[in-house]
């Protein structure tokens, strides 16, 4: 049986996700080693013939790169996705729309005093990408969806994008193509392509700071909404791979 890693950053997105899959929200979960007070957050269940760890992964690269690491030392997963809200870096987008992304980058990453690119980190590769054969499963069950779905890179960063000047400089570093921020999927990049596990990315988007600013407010609003999205997307992919098994 394949086993698969959700890692989810929220508990809201996590949640989404147990939803999803009918898994009752509330259930008692492992706590990973060395995580406070025994704090569930992981929980492992069987579903579309299929062994899923469902992971609170923390927000931000910190808690995400250790999380993944912990979740892979224990249960070995064959694959691994990412899992929760974003927001939009592109005008035309809406909030909800989906993003599933080629690559991953780190936009607030900057050696190139040192003669490394934006988002490259030091000894590392100019950008990770998701794993090709997921993502275009991904795109395929997406079209069902009814939202708009987007393609390119995602673009991690630990500052929360709603000021203009935030927005204009990630756009001018990367020449346009970061399509979404959020951040974590550096982190499970950077962890996955170490240990060699293939991944993906999915993303709905809670809020749109390339249309101006006080996403803020759209982000509080619309989070569980969008994380209902990234999770249904999610349980559409596993749903078509028992199908056509």
């Amino acid at each position: 049986m394949k086993t698969v890693a959700i890692l989810a950053p929220m508990q809201q997105e996590l949640d989404a996700v147990l939803n999803a899959f009918g898994v009752p929200v509330g259930a008692v979960g492992a706590a990973l080693c060395g995580c406070p007070n025994g704090q569930p957050t992981t929980h492992v269940f069987e579903h579309f013939e299929t062994k899923f760890i469902l992971a609170l992964s923390g927000v931000g690269r910190a808690n995400t790169a250790m999380n993944t690491a912990l979740i892979i030392k224990e249960h070995n997963p064959d694959e691994i996705i990412n899992v929760g809200s974003a927001g939009g870096l592109q005008a035309e987008q809406k909030i909800l729309d989906i993003v599933i992304p080629e690559e991953v980058v780190a936009v607030d990453v900057d050696l190139t005093a040192l003669g490394y690119e934006y988002g490259q980190i030091l000894g590392g590769p100019k950008s990770y990408f998701t794993d090709a054969k997921i993502r275009a499963e991904l795109i395929e069950a997406s079209k069902g969806c009814s939202y708009n779905t987007h393609t390119g890179t995602v673009g991690s960063t630990e500052a929360f994008i709603c000021r203009e000047e935030q927005v204009l400089e990630i756009g001018h570093r990367f020449n346009n193509r970061v399509v979404c921020v959020e951040m974590e999927a550096f982190s499970v990049a950077v962890v996955c392509e170490k240990f060699k596990i293939p991944f993906a990315v999915i993303r709905s988007l809670s809020d749109v700071p390339a249309k101006g600013e006080g996403n803020e407010n759209d982000f509080n609003e619309f989070l569980c909404h969008a994380s209902k999205n990234a999770a249904q997307l999610l349980h559409t992919l596993y749903k078509r791979r028992k199908a056509e098994s």
